[in-house]
C-alpha cells in the first residue's frame, strides 16, 4: 500500500522530483531493506554490516580515515534522503528510513576491526541503545526533519563506539 503511494505522489510531482523522491526513498530505506515488515530497524542494521565488511580493511594505512568519510558520506546522504521522504510523504520518522540505522553502526565500528565479536557485540550494544534512547539520545530526535532522524543514531553509535574501544583496549 505505501508503495502505491510513494508511486501515485512520484507520478503527480515533475519529473526531476519523482526521480529525486524515488532515489531518496530507495536511499532512506537501505535499497528497499526498511520496507521488510518486521524490525526495520534491525534489518537496517544488518545491511550497515555490507558497507563496514566492504571498507573497513581496505586502504592501507589511510583505512581510519576511509571509516570516517564513508560514514560521513552516509550520514550526509542520510540527511538529505530522509528529509526528502519526510517532506513528500508528511511523516515524521517512519519507520521504513533506515538509512539512520545503518550510519549509527557504522559509527560504532569506526576504527574497530571487524572480526565476528566485535561486529556482533555492536550490534547488540547499539541497537540496545537506538531502542532505549538514553540521555541525550532522545534530545537529539527532536532535531528538524532529516536532521533529527539521522543525529539520534549517530550519537546511539558515538556511545558504542566509546564501549567498543574500551572492550578492545580491555579485553581483546
Amino acid at each position: 500500500m505505501e508503495d502505491k503511494k510513494v508511486i501515485s505522489e512520484a507520478e503527480e510531482a515533475k519529473p526531476e522530483e519523482s526521480f529525486k523522491v524515488m532515489v531518496a526513498y530507495m536511499l532512506s530505506t537501505g535499497l528497499y531493506a526498511g520496507k521488510i515488515p518486521i524490525a526495520p530497524g534491525t534489518i537496517g542494521t544488518v545491511v550497515g554490516l555490507i558497507p563496514i565488511l566492504i571498507y573497513w580493511s581496505r586502504g592501507g594505512e589511510y583505512f581510519l580515515l576511509n571509516q570516517i568519510f564513508i560514514t560521513l558520506a552516509v550520514f550526509f546522504i542520510g540527511i538529505w534522503a530522509s528529509t526528502v521522504v519526510v517532506e513528500t510523504f508528511k511523516e515524521k520518522d517512519p519507520d521504513y528510513v533506515v538509512i539512520d540505522e545503518i550510519a549509527g553502526y557504522m559509527v560504532a565500528m569506526i576504527g574497530i576491526e571487524p572480526t565476528w565479536q566485535n561486529l556482533l557485540i555492536a550490534f547488540i550494544l547499539f541497537r540496545f541503545f537506538d531502542i532505549l534512547k538514553p540521555p541525550p539520545i532522545r534530545f537529539f530526535e527532536r532535531l528538524p526533519s532529516g536532521l533529527g532522524i539521522m543525529v539520534d543514531d549517530i550519537v546511539a553509535g558515538l556511545y558504542v563506539l566509546g564501549i567498543m574501544h574500551i572492550i578492545n583496549i580491555f579485553i581483546w
